[in-house]
This record gives structure tokens, C-alpha cells and sequence, in this order.
């Protein structure tokens, strides 16, 4: 039972998540409106109407078969073309992004609605050429012939459309702000409202902890399931790791706070979904991952794109900010208002370990990478109102002041930093942050 729900869930997340899933459904979709047409084609309702706009309208069934052919051959060119477009823009996302940016550049509803219509349009079309039948006694499905040259003139439209988005989502600058939107949002998602109560944590000391029986990322997970599951056995559960960790076989997954049977751990079990991909709608930590890996790519000595990397650090500066000032969700109630689910969040410690480490290694010898990172820090401080993080980053940043020690060379490097420590230490008088030894 559980390993198929799991399936079940991968085989949905994986087609929705493909980019013929819109295509598929409006394709569908225009299969049902040309059979909807040919019957209601000749009904006696559609002969008047079509006999007020017979100025419009094809009569000949040799216009209407070349009408329709040169409809089918001209959208099929335009769809080659339109998903020729879509591959580039992946391929190029892959090798100068991050390969984990392109599902959500799969997933854009714009390009999919594009490429769905030229496909419901082509079959419609055929659907059409069908009824076209030779006999002269059978008349012409004219007002069809119609609509199918109204949805061709459409698809031009889209292909307009088309060009324009895809020259917008080829752009770095637009993927960043894309996926730092998507982040910034998942975490509003499990920010506290001002109504709402601290989360209280439990005491675990005499739960009992239990392994998991598979191993991979543990991406998601059905809360909502889980909760009414707790709610009818009458169970509290402590997730152990936060989302995005990498489970090994039997390695502690949960804690629990009654000794429960196998047939419930099982289901439990089944509610922790395990897949490849990474989507930023799950947990906001994917976020952060994809914008610091795009940073490290830009830092390569392939791509040498330092501008771009820059652009990184600060969206990566504004999500950090939101994680110090953020009271994150921990605890999940039940219908009668029962703490059933306790999570861990992954901390700022992890988060910035975690996806700047790399970024300050690739970018050690680069003053404007180096400056935007200790600016970030700076940042950090002046908006950590709760102080919980103040010492941690205090620690980042006399770590990035030892980098820029060993590795910057210039005297004009060295006063720029040197600003920067300077605005630390009137920030923080208690630390002081010494010079560069120039």
C-alpha cells in the first residue's frame, strides 16, 4: 500500500510537471470542441446563423480542403519551431544555470498554453479535412472551416507572444528574479501570522524513535494526510531532519510519542515522498540552492560571469534576511486545534553553509564578489532584530575577512574591505574585527 501511494504521487508530480501535460489536456480539449461542432454543424439553429455571416464563410470543398491543409502544414512549422525554441532555452539553462532550474522553466503555464493551442488546432483541423467529404450532395461544415481559420490567426498571435517570452525566460536576470519570487513566497507560506501562536516545542526525552526503510532526498511530504493520521490514532510526531536532507536505509526519521504497530509506521512512512526533482513550491531551501548554484556556475572559469554572481549574492542577501527576521511554522495542529506534527526547519547556520560556502571558495580571488558577500553579512546583522543569529554571523564574516586576507593583493582591494569592517565594528562594539594585514 504505501509503496504504491508513493508511486502513485511520483507518477502525478512527474506528469504535471511535464511540459506536454497542458498541451495533452487542451489537445483534448479541441478533440472534444470539433466533435461538438460536427454535430451541431447542420442543426437547424446553425443554419441560420451561418446564413447571416455567408459573406465569411468557405463553400467549395476544394477551398475548404486547402484552406484546412495549408492551416495544418503552417501550424505544424510553427509548433517544430516554437518547441525547437524551448529546448534551446533549456539546453542553455543547463549548461550555463544549473541543471535543477529547468523544471521550473518546464513548468511555465505560458509556453505550455502556447504550444497547446497550436496542437488543438492542428487537431481540430484534421478532425475537420475528415468531414470534408467528396459527394456533392453533403454540404460543407463551413462555419468549422470558420473557427478554424480564427484559431490559425490565433496562433500567429501566440507565436508573437511566444517569441517575446522566451527571449524574456533566456534571460538570466528574469530566471533569478523568478525562482528569488517563488522562494520569497514559499517562506511568507511558513511564516507565523501575527494571530497565531509561538510554536512550542516538545518534550521528546521519552518518545520513540523510529528508521526509515528507503533511502534518498526526502523532497516532500502529504501533511495534510499525515495530520488526520495522527489525529485518528492519537499520535504526536517529531520530524528529525528538515526538507531537502538525504535519508540512508534505517537511519532515524521520526519520533513518536506512543509505541505504534508496523501497519502505522507504514503509513506514516508513506507520507514522506521521495523524488528526484526539486521544486522551489515544496521548500523554500530548493530556492536557495538553485539561486547559489547559478552563482557558482557564473564564477567558473567556463562561464566567467562575475555580473551574475553578484546579482546571486544580493537575492541570496534579501532571502537570508527574511530567514533571521522570519518566526517560522514548527508545529502543525489537527481539526481540534492538537499539536500533531512537529518539524524541523533547517536553521541559518545550515542555509548559509550550505550555499555560500561554495560561492566565497569559486569567488575568493574576485574584490566584487568578496565585497558583495561581506556587504550581505553586513546587511544580515543590521536586520537580525531577534538576535538569535548575531554571533553566527559574526563568525561568517571574520571567516570572508581571512579570505579576502590571503587572496586580495591590491591596496586599493584592501581599503574597500577595509570600509566595510569598519561599518561592522561601529555596529557591534562589543567584537572587534581587525585590519587587513596589507
Amino acid at each position: 500500500m504505501k509503496s504504491t501511494q508513493n508511486l502513485l504521487h511520483k507518477t502525478y508530480r512527474s506528469i504535471t510537471g511535464s511540459i506536454a501535460f497542458y498541451p495533452t489536456l487542451i489537445a483534448v480539449g479541441f478533440f472534444i470542441f470539433s466533435t461538438v461542432i460536427m454535430l451541431i454543424e447542420y442543426e437547424p439553429f446553425m443554419m441560420d446563423v451561418k446564413e447571416r455571416i455567408s459573406f465569411v464563410l468557405v463553400k467549395s470543398k476544394e477551398d475548404a480542403r486547402l484552406v484546412l491543409g495549408t492551416l495544418v502544414g503552417s501550424i505544424i512549422s510553427l509548433m517544430v519551431f516554437s518547441f525547437s525554441m524551448v529546448m534551446i532555452v533549456l539546453n542553455r539553462a543547463s549548461s550555463t544555470l544549473s541543471p535543477r532550474v529547468i523544471p521550473g522553466l518546464i513548468t511555465d503555464k505560458s509556453n505550455q498554453v502556447v504550444l497547446g493551442f497550436y496542437l488543438g488546432s492542428i487537431v481540430y483541423s484534421l478532425i475537420l479535412i475528415v468531414n470534408v467529404q467528396s459527394e456533392e450532395t453533403i454540404s460543407t461544415p463551413d462555419f468549422g472551416i470558420l473557427l478554424a481559420m480564427i484559431f490559425g490567426i490565433t496562433c500567429l498571435a501566440f507565436f508573437m507572444y511566444f517569441i517575446h517570452t522566451i527571449s524574456q525566460n533566456i534571460q538570466v536576470d528574469n530566471i533569478l528574479d523568478s525562482i528569488y519570487s517563488k522562494t520569497k513566497r514559499e517562506m511568507d507560506r511558513l511564516t507565523l501570522d501575527e494571530d497565531e501562536k509561538e510554536n512550542q516545542q516538545p518534550d521528546t526525552e521519552n518518545w520513540f524513535t523510529l528508521n526509515t526503510s528507503k533511502a534518498g532526498y526526502f523532497k516532500k511530504m502529504k501533511v495534510k494526510e499525515l495530520v488526520e493520521l495522527c489525529e485518528h490514532h492519537e499520535v504526536k510526531v517529531q520530524i528529525l531532519e528538515p526538507i531537502g536532507c538525504f535519508f540512508v536505509e534505517n537511519a532515524p526519521l521520526f519520533q513518536i510519542d506512543k509505541q505504534i504497530d508496523d501497519e502505522l509506521k507504514d503509513k506514516i512512512e508513506s507520507c514522506f515522498i521521495l523524488y528526484p526533482q526539486e521544486w522551489v513550491s515544496d521548500h523554500y531551501v530548493f530556492g536557495f540552492k538553485q539561486i547559489s548554484e547559478i552563482a557558482i556556475k557564473a564564477l567558473s572559469p567556463g562561464i566567467n560571469d562575475p555580473g551574475t554572481a553578484i546579482k546571486a549574492i544580493h537575492l541570496l542577501t534579501l532571502l537570508y534576511i527574511k530567514k533571521v527576521q522570519m518566526n517560522e511554522k514548527y508545529v502543525i495542529q489537527d481539526s481540534e486545534g492538537e499539536d500533531r506534527l512537529f518539524f524541523k526547519q533547517i536553521t541559518f547556520e545550515k542555509l548559509y553553509d550550505d550555499h555560500i560556502t561554495q560561492i566565497r571558495i569559486y569567488g575568493k580571488s574576485d574584490t566584487l564578489v568578496m565585497l558583495a558577500l561581506l556587504h550581505g553579512l553586513l546587511n544580515m546583522y543590521k536586520a537580525d532584530a531577534y538576535g538569535n543569529n548575531k554571533d553566527s554571523i559574526i563568525r561568517y564574516f571574520k571567516a570572508s575577512i581571512e579570505v579576502c586576507n590571503k587572496n586580495f593583493e591590491s591596496e586599493l582591494d584592501f581599503s574597500s574591505v577595509h570600509k566595510v569592517i569598519e561599518e561592522f565594528n561601529s555596529l557591534s562594539p562589543t567584537t572587534s574585527i581587525t585590519q587587513l594585514s596589507t
